[in-house]
């Protein structure tokens, strides 16, 4: 989406123009250009219900567009967050304020490079545990772990594999069953 207003035909019913998405990352502000595609839309619809539907119990499972704060120089809108019970107090009724346990971000052309290199530095320094880059198109998941305030490479998940946590045992997501039903465009 892009921060440029446009005017609407008059309606006799009143509505909410469309918010502005964007994100600060370390003081810089960064619009959303566009809406998703909808590989990405559905890699983040099918990775929430894996969470949801074994991690539930555990802590909360919430899909963007989700404000999560870390000071005023960084507030982000990961794709996935998940957070442990024990971590609920971070949670507000408008944001999160400090660190997921778990960020997932969904790769796009729009946005990869603050996803691999911009962001993934702003959720290391502010500790969140598990930082994962799913990439819909060339189907792989790259799971970090955060060892001595530093991210390490833990695992890359291909197409047929089943990502799993050291650190939240809820966590079984057969990939295969998520890559497979993605629509694929194929362009003449």
């Amino acid at each position: 989406m892009s921060s440029k207003k446009t005017k609407v035909k008059e309606n006799p019913i009143p509505y909410n123009e469309k918010e502005e998405r964007f994100e600060i990352i370390e003081g810089i502000r960064y619009d959303f250009q566009a809406a998703p595609a909808i590989r990405h839309q559905q890699l983040v619809a099918y990775l929430w219900k894996c969470f949801e539907d074994t991690c539930a119990p555990d802590g909360l499972v919430l899909a963007s567009p989700i404000d999560v704060k870390f000071d005023d120089e960084n507030e982000c809108q990961p794709d996935l967050i998940y957070i442990a019970n024990e971590n609920l107090h971070i949670v507000t009724e408008k944001k999160i304020i400090g660190a997921p346990d778990i960020i997932v971000e969904i790769l796009s052309p729009s946005t990869s490079n603050n996803d691999k290199i911009r962001k993934k530095n702003v959720y290391e320094r502010f500790g969140v545990k598990e930082y994962w880059i799913a990439d819909p198109t060339h189907l792989y998941v790259d799971q970090f772990i955060l060892s001595d305030n530093k991210y390490i490479l833990a695992h890359t998940y291909g197409k047929n594999d089943t990502v799993r946590s050291d650190l939240f045992s809820c966590i079984k997501i057969d990939l295969e069953s998520i890559f497979s039903r993605l629509l694929v465009f194929d362009r003449d």
